[in-house]
C-alpha cells in the first residue's frame, strides 16, 4: 500500500495530491480484504497447508511502510525545493527548470 501511495505522483506531496481517487481507494481496499482472506479462511489455509497468521506478526512491515513513504516525501520536497520556477511574463506561463535531485532520481 505504501508503495501505491509512493507511486501516485512523481512532483506532489499526498497532502496536496489528496486521496479522492475512488479506484484506488477501492483497489487498497479490495487487497486488504484479499490478504486476510488469504491470511485467515480455514478452507484456504487447508487448501495451502499453512494457519492463522498472529496479529503481531503484521505489525514488523508497519516501520518499514512509513519509512519508505516518508522517504519518498522528503524526496518529492527536496525535488520541489531545488527545481526554480520560471513565470513568463507575457503569458503568465510558468516553466520549471529540473533541479539536480530531479533529474537524477529514479523514477
Amino acid at each position: 500500500i505504501a508503495g501505491l501511495l509512493v507511486c501516485k505522483t512523481r512532483w506532489l506531496s499526498i497532502r496536496t495530491q489528496g486521496m479522492r481517487n475512488n479506484v484506488m481507494l477501492f483497489g487498497i481496499g479490495s487487497e486488504i480484504l484479499l490478504v486476510t482472506c488469504l491470511a485467515y479462511f480455514t478452507p484456504i489455509n487447508k487448501a495451502l497447508g499453512t494457519r492463522n497468521i498472529r496479529l503481531v506478526h503484521w505489525f514488523c512491515a508497519i516501520p518499514f511502510a512509513i519509512l519508505i513513504f516518508l522517504f519518498d516525501e522528503c524526496r518529492k520536497a527536496l525535488m520541489r525545493a531545488t527545481s526554480p520556477e520560471k513565470k513568463d511574463p507575457v503569458t503568465g506561463q510558468v516553466t520549471r527548470d529540473a533541479g539536480w535531485i530531479e533529474r537524477n532520481c529514479a523514477y
